[in-house]
């Protein structure tokens, strides 16, 4: 019976996701010159001379006019020549503001953001991880989503080519992963309860955020600075959030070197689902309940050959769903090719969400340069 309800949930999910990912809505048209916003693109960098370069020739390539655009870089407590690089190599364009402490219960990069929007001037905001490089008509794109009530607008990631020295599989494994994650943000915003977005690429109204308290009720939450922001104002009444479909509003990174990576990523995004709201915790828990379940029957399989079919239904629900949002997804986005890797990011998918979340909730990962919890030390 337990089963039962698991696949009847999985089906249903699924059924939810597909509708939200076709309910998103299309290509806006480009916004013409003249009304274009003011904007800020804000980076929190930390220890990133490696990407430097790359970040500053991105940055300064947008095409945007340059009286309506701010850049903004916080050298968050770096060690490394990051904010000289980017200074030298900003023509002048690119403010760097240097933080050199930590406040005790603040987590490291939402302070960084929040000193970075002490200084920003537009009207719009849009955030990027210092290892993404958004194409010069990104800011353009984002922008192109909002409409007047519109608060959030989160734009995809994906995994660009692989960093020398990594094998295909596991660069196609981990992108195949990562999209997973956005396909299901797209579903989730279409079908009217967001759950996640992705901090390096994201866009948000700077009036809505302050409305919505910024980051004060979970500054001290390492992670989720996207998320809360994404929630606070679907969930609001007043703002409606989007996920960015145009092929200019994609970012790709350069995706992870090692296994130890992922596992550190990993479980910091687990870490933060326990402080979403009711309806979300409750909703997360039942697909973890359900992916726990599969491990117990596989397990109980071992002496009771009778498990094996009940766990061999439920694991098929559990990847047909899968399969059938990231086919539905990677239309939108247009990543049908990685559709390939999906039998090996498969077999690993319920372990790593069950070791992740269990991890990031009750352990500790690493967050840069040093270990830390899912809540900082308050």
């Amino acid at each position: 019976m337990v089963t039962l309800v698991f696949v009847a949930f999985h089906a249903t999910v699924c059924r939810w996701l597909v509708r939200g990912i076709h309910a998103l809505p299309g290509l806006p048209p480009p916004l013409p010159e003249a009304s274009l916003p003011s904007v800020t693109v804000l980076v929190a960098a930390r220890n990133e001379a490696e990407h430097a370069p790359a970040l500053a020739h991105a940055l300064l390539a947008l095409e945007y006019p340059r009286d309506r655009i701010q850049i903004v870089v916080v050298d968050d407590r770096s060690d490394d020549r990051t904010g000289q690089i980017l200074s030298d190599l900003g023509e002048g364009r690119i403010e760097i503001v240097r933080i050199d402490s930590l406040p005790v219960g603040r987590a490291p990069k939402k302070n960084a953001l929040a000193a970075g929007l002490r200084i920003a001037r537009g009207e719009f905001v849009l955030t990027i991880d210092a290892d993404n490089l958004p194409s010069p008509g990104w800011a353009r794109a984002m922008l192109a989503h909002f409409g007047p009530r519109t608060a959030v607008v989160a734009g995809l990631v994906h995994h660009g080519p692989p960093a020398p020295g990594v094998a295909p599989w596991f660069h196609g494994m981990w992108a195949l992963d990562v999209f997973a994650h956005a396909a299901v943000q797209a579903g989730a915003i279409g079908g009217g309860m967001p759950i996640h977005a992705n901090g390096g690429n994201l866009a948000f109204r700077r009036a809505a955020f302050d409305q919505l308290g910024g980051y004060a009720s979970h500054a001290g939450i390492v992670s989720g600075d996207d998320d809360f922001l994404l929630q606070a104002a679907a969930d609001s009444g007043r703002w409606d959030v989007h996920c960015a479909v145009s092929p200019a509003s994609r970012i790709p990174t350069e995706g992870p070197r090692s296994f130890r990576q992922v596992w550190e990523q990993r479980k910091r995004w687990g870490s933060k689902c326990i402080h979403y709201d009711a309806k979300r915790v409750a909703f997360l828990s039942i697909v973890f309940a359900s992916y726990l379940w599969t491990v117990v029957l596989v397990l109980d399989a071992i002496l009771h050959a009778a498990s094996f079919a009940w766990a061999s239904l439920l694991a098929g629900a559990i990847f047909t769903e899968a399969w059938i949002i990231l086919r539905e997804a990677g239309k939108v986005h247009d990543q049908k090719h990685i559709l390939k890797w999906f039998p090996l990011t498969a077999f690993i998918q319920i372990p790593i969400v069950l070791g992740a979340v269990l991890a990031g909730t009750f352990g500790r990962f690493r967050w840069k340069d040093g270990p830390v919890a899912r809540r900082s030390a308050s």
